[in-house]
């Protein structure tokens, strides 16, 4: 028998059919392991940003990482930021306060504005406030001008969470 007789011939175009459809399978594979890595991030962009479970026609106090907590409307840019609107927090808790007093976020003296832009990474828990919650019912009484809220005494929410300044002033040393 000749090599012509036992030779299995393919057309070229089924050659480039099947190499095509390899290549279309090789590059959705590709694409589908990208997503499967950057699922975390991408997570916010397919549900909407802010979880479902979020009630968008209430107020949140979000706990943050450093401690601090916050409370207002939250909302979402892309998969890794919240962006937190008509924001409060409470004051330091002093003698004649022991449970600190509301502040309504923007009279600090770096003047912040709205919205709060907060990393999602930072973000430790989120929760819905009820209506008949003490901090709402403050809220509610400054929106309606019933009762001023507390000046901000320091440029963060130091009742909550920071720094405090308990070292010594570092002095120059005398220099040889």
């Amino acid at each position: 028998m000749s090599d012509e007789q036992t030779a299995i011939t393919i057309s070229l175009r089924s050659l480039r059919r099947v190499l095509l459809r390899a290549l279309a399978a090789a590059l959705v594979l590709v694409v589908l392991a990208v997503l499967w890595q950057q699922r975390d991030a991408l997570g916010g962009v397919f549900a909407g940003g802010v979880p479902a479970e979020v009630d968008r026609n209430a107020y949140q106090a979000v706990f943050l990482t450093g401690g601090q907590v916050y409370f207002g409307k939250l909302g979402a840019r892309g998969g890794d930021i919240y962006v937190l609107s008509d924001v409060y927090y409470l004051s330091e808790p002093r003698e004649g306060n022991p449970r600190g007093q509301l502040v309504k976020r923007g009279t600090e003296l770096h003047g912040p504005r709205d919205p709060m832009i907060i990393p999602a990474g930072q973000v430790l828990l989120i929760e819905n406030l009820r209506d008949d919650a003490e901090v709402m019912q403050a809220i509610k009484r400054h929106r309606s001008g019933e009762v001023p809220l507390a000046p901000a005494a320091s440029p963060l929410p130091t009742g909550t969470a920071g720094p405090s300044p308990t070292a010594a002033t570092p002095r120059p040393t005398p220099t040889r």
